[in-house]
This record gives C-alpha cells, structure tokens and sequence, in this order.
C-alpha cells in the first residue's frame, strides 16, 4: 500500500467539504419546500359545519363545498363548527344586502364554548341608503371585549361578492 501525500490527503478534506456543504443546501431546500403554504382543500359543509337554525334559507352547491346563507324579512340563518380550533385562517365569501340596510348586520365570528367568552367579530353593520358601509371588528378574551375597530368601506359590498378573511395565529390576529 502506497502512503498518502499531503496532496491527497488536501483533496479527501476538500471532498468532505464540499459534500458538507451539499448537504446544508439540501436540507435548506427541503426545510424551505415544507414551509410553502399548502392550497385550502375544498372540504364540503356538512364535514366540518352544521346549521343552527333557519334550515330552509341555506342553500348547497357545488356537492356541499359551497353554500349560500339567505336573508329575507323574516330571518336569516346561522351555522357552527363541529369542531373546536387553537389558530386558523378563515374566510367567508360575501355579497352585502343591498339598499336601505339598517337594521341588519352581517356576520362571522369565532367563539368559544367555554366560560371566559373569547370570541373574534367580523361584522357588517346595516345603513341606510346613500351611507357608507362599515366593518366592525372585535376581539373578546377573558370576557373582555372593547377592541373595536370601524373600518369606512372605500367599495360597495352589494355590487359582487368579496372575501374577507381572520388570520388568527399564537402572535396576532389579523
């Protein structure tokens, strides 16, 4: 067996460098390629919601992915989760009653089940015709509330339906 040189022994060290570094990289790449959001899965109502009240005034599309809560004189109508959430993204597609609407004020909202009342409020408040609409926001933790926040919409609600979403994580909700 011939020793190794100096030389040789350079080029083994450069090898596991490089290969050190390789890994790193790989490893970088594959953290990264997790952290991509995923895509919302199209999971029908009745999986994870059921209706509250005013059966008659949901509709179902779409083979129950998608559904459309109506309001006439009378009533409109309510659903809950069958489940119980930490954190989560959540949004509603909303199309606003058009006309003089006060009076009415369209909702969604998270709340516990239990006795401190945390509870996240997205609501529109009605108005009357020719007046801007507003969104009200409020944030219940404890049983304490007093977070509101009034935003003057710069668009009107009733002309198409718009997203509006609750980002709710362990450092803020948005």
């Amino acid at each position: 067996m011939k020793p190794l040189n100096s030389l040789h022994v350079e080029e083994i060290k450069m090898c596991w460098k490089m290969l050190s570094i390789l890994v790193c990289i790989l490893c970088i790449v594959s953290a990264a390629n997790a952290a991509v959001p995923k895509k919302a899965a199209d999971v029908p109502f009745g999986k994870n919601y059921v209706p509250t009240w005013a059966f008659d005034h949901i509709k179902y599309f779409n083979g129950g992915s998608e559904i459309q809560l109506n309001l006439d004189n009378y009533t409109g109508t309510g659903f809950q989760s069958k489940r119980s959430y930490l954190f989560g993204h959540f949004s509603m597609h909303i199309k606003m009653v058009g006309g003089d609407s006060a009076g009415t004020v369209t909702a969604f909202y998270l709340s516990s089940q239990n006795n401190e009342h945390d509870e996240i409020d997205f609501e529109f408040l009605g108005n009357r015709t020719g007046q801007p609409y507003i969104l009200q926001t409020n944030v219940f933790s404890g049983g304490k509330g007093n977070k509101e926040q009034r935003i003057f919409l710069w668009f009107d609600p009733t002309k198409e339906y718009h997203t509006y979403s609750i980002l709710w994580n362990m450092h803020q909700i948005v």
